[in-house]
């Protein structure tokens, strides 16, 4: 059987005697040459501000920015200083510095727009992942878009050690034993939130428990020396080849079958796969231009997985459950070019949502192509993955369901259930579904009561998510990007206002982009623990309101199994890079402590390094303020000798801006002091008013006092008190 965690990585290179035209796109049912028009009504200057960041800063514009060549032959021969002028001018708009920006690539498209891409820099270190594109038409700039921003903050120097770094990557927890790392670690910036951090990117290989090959480029903290990210990397290959693993005959570009059946297949398939994309875009290869596809069947005995190695893709025999048939799906196989073609174009980063997207693509080129093999018909079976190779003599069984991806058991199908570091083969479910039904229309298959999905068919929809793969999205990019990204697609392509918002209505299927968003985390109580269970990379947000006055604010995790981690950080949510307590011990005892915590909203990330169960949260403390409202008495106090209790009230202001009379009353059994001060809490040598008699029959008064914000202190003396009572007012 097929491992569902797959990550089926491949870089593919094609058949260098397959040619064909690419067929024309849908006919254009707008002006090819105007400016897209979205919900947003936020202009720059007469742009159209698309997308834009929380605080307002666009990350996609519509709109004249600058004249450029856009005829194929201008495009591939351009110099920099040719597109100066146009950065200069849309570089501002995004917050980032012209300096910063080097040209990586500019080409024309398969629907004739150019495209001009750039990296980014920050104090001349690379960051990862940062792009800006410039989209052009007929001789000029129509859009921008981009994921980095040029006012972020950003530590310029490291104080860790490149050979700590490289320690740090190889003896982190995901790779595995005698792994080695190659090459020199390089400083970049990883963008995260409103911040840069400084890395540096070691590239670390071995082998893992399942036998296959891991070559991944960890990202350690250049700050404090921390693994924070993996980023697992795809390589490329340059003419399809097929080999035997088991020694038997390869069969190359034009040669006849050979004896093994299954090599045939394979061959076979990778030349569906190219004609697939030959013929919807005009693609030669996974990249562009003409790589040969190499594929190796049988790679050792047992071994139930796909992977691609760095120089081929390689296929196990099933492990004697399904025997030697992992070669024979072409959804299995596009799959695989996809990553290719995914890697050469946008490069979404394999984490996260970014990394979630990667899988839907590939998945959704799987359909696109075993739909276009069986002569362009859609059937039941195009939205099944894997469903020739998956336990292939049970009917309807298959690794995923596109059009409802809760069947495999793991799967999400709406954006409410991810939580960041979501394992990607499932997070990969919501835009799967949101393809399903661009394509063929209807509802969510758990949410009948939602706008419908008009279906746009399978080759339009397959237009619109190959365009936003290869000229929109950017390394970094959500899937609320994603929705951005194949919006702007549709309407780039010329399809009509009907059109986009088939688009729309499918990413709002699976929640993405809606207006009303669930809200974020879940909220702690003081000593009252909860628990729960997580999958590997699976993330749970916790938040408590942290009151006044608090020491030794404490969050413990304990018991249950597996190995999940513990982030704490004060007035924001935490990551795998921000935080201000993370134990990062192996099982799940962990604690932060905090003798004196910030008064405020404190988050807690819970990840699962592995799968965990019955993991328990519980988050504690000792005193704390309790808040006072004026002429409202609290009863049933009492402390021990030496005990304290504070209280804030607020004394408004008056109309005249005149003073007021503040009065404080405490009432009980035995012995308590009272003690009273504006803006700060009383101490026994700081106070503006205290009463000390014997009992605790105490009086404050207050006259002539600024109003604000005052402090009350109930103080256990000798004996202690009981049956006590509080009130304060004004006058």
């Amino acid at each position: 059987m097929v491992e569902k965690r797959l990550r089926g990585v491949l870089g593919i290179s094609l058949l260098s005697l397959m040619t064909g035209a690419c067929t024309e796109a849908t006919p254009s049912e707008k002006p090819r040459d105007a400016v897209g028009k979205t919900s947003s009504t936020a202009r720059l200057d007469g742009l159209q501000v698309v997308a834009a960041e929380p605080d307002g800063v666009p990350t996609f514009i519509n709109g004249p920015l600058g004249a450029v060549p856009t005829e194929a032959g201008a495009v591939h021969s351009i110099q920099a200083a040719q597109l100066r002028p146009v950065l200069e001018g849309a570089a501002p708009l995004f917050r980032l510095k012209p300096d910063d920006l080097y040209l990586k690539k500019a080409y024309v498209g398969f629907d004739g727009d150019a495209h001009f891409r750039y990296g980014v820099r920050r104090n001349g270190i690379d960051v990862l992942g940062g792009e800006l594109r410039l989209h052009a038409r007929n001789g000029a700039v129509f859009a921008a878009n981009t994921n980095a921003r040029g006012d972020l903050l950003a530590p310029e120097r490291a104080t860790v050690s490149p050979e700590a770094a490289v320690t740090a990557a190889k003896v982190d927890r995901s790779s595995p034993p005698g792994a080695t790392a190659s090459g020199e670690p390089r400083l970049v910036y990883w963008r995260d939130g409103d911040q840069l951090v400084l890395a540096y990117e070691v590239r670390v290989q071995g082998t893992g428990a399942d036998g296959a090959p891991l070559d991944d480029s960890v990202l350690v903290n250049a700050r404090n020396g921390d693994v924070f990210e993996r980023l697992p990397h795809i390589q490329a290959a340059l003419n399809r080849r097929v080999y035997d693993g088991n020694g038997g005959p390869s069969r190359s570009e034009g040669e006849p079958p050979v004896a093994n059946p299954l090599v045939n297949i394979a061959y076979d398939h990778l030349g569906a796969v190219y004609r697939c994309y030959n013929e919807l875009f005009g693609r030669d290869s996974y990249d562009n231009a003409g790589a040969m596809l190499i594929s190796t069947v049988y790679q050792r005995t047992h071994y139930v997985n796909v992977f691609w190695d760095g120089t081929q893709l390689v296929m196990g025999d099933g492990g004697g459950v399904t025997p030697a048939l992992l070669a024979r799906a072409v959804d299995v196989m596009a799959h695989e070019v996809t990553h290719g073609v995914t890697d050469t174009e946008s490069d979404l980063i394999y984490s996260g949502e970014s990394g979630g997207l990667n899988e839907s693509i590939s998945d959704i080129f799987g359909a696109v192509c075993e739909w276009h093999s069986k002569g362009r018909v859609v059937d039941a079976n195009t939205w099944l993955f894997g469903e020739d190779v998956w336990t292939p003599d049970i009917p309807g069984d298959a690794i995923r369901y596109m059009h409802n991806p809760k069947l495999d058991g793991v799967s999400l199908d709406a954006y409410s259930e991810y939580s960041s570091g979501t394992e990607v083969h499932y997070s990969s479910g919501i835009p799967n579904l949101a393809f399903y039904l661009l394509s063929q229309g209807g509802l969510h298959p758990r949410v009948p009561n939602q706008l419908p999905v008009t279906g746009i068919g399978i080759e339009k929809a397959a237009r619109i998510f190959y365009k936003a793969n290869v000229d929109l999205l950017l390394p970094s990019s959500n899937f609320q990007a994603a929705k951005t990204a194949t919006e702007q697609a549709a309407f780039q392509l010329g399809y009509d206002s009907a059109t986009i918002t088939s688009v729309t209505r499918s990413w709002w299927a699976v929640q993405v982009g809606i207006p009303h968003d669930p809200p974020f985390g879940e909220a702690l109580e003081k000593d009252a623990p909860v628990q729960f269970s997580g999958s590997r990379g699976g993330k749970r947000h916790f938040f408590v309101e942290v009151p006044e006055g608090v020491r030794n604010l404490k969050f413990t995790l304990t018991g249950g199994t597996g190995d999940a981690d513990l982030y704490v950080l004060f007035n924001n949510v935490p990551t795998t890079t921000l935080y201000d307590c993370r134990p990062f011990k192996s099982g799940n005892e962990e604690e932060c402590l905090f003798p004196a915590p910030a008064q405020g909203k404190w988050w807690v990330m819970v990840n699962g390094f592995s799968a965990y169960a019955n993991v328990t949260l519980k988050v504690t403390w000792t005193g704390g303020y309790v808040v006072l409202q004026p002429g409202v008495e609290v009863t049933g106090l009492s402390g021990a000798a030496g005990s304290s209790q504070v209280f804030t009230v607020q004394i408004p202001e008056r109309a005249d801006g005149g003073t007021r009379n503040v009065h404080a009353r405490l009432r009980g059994s035995g012995n308590a002091d009272l003690y009273v001060q504006r803006a700060a809490a009383p101490t026994p040598s700081a106070y503006d008013c205290r009463g000390m008699k014997e009992h605790s029959t105490e009086n404050c008064d207050l006259n002539g006092a600024e109003p604000g914000k005052y402090y009350v202190e109930v103080f256990g003396a000798k004996g202690g008190y009981s049956d006590g009572s509080l009130i304060v007012t004004f006058d």
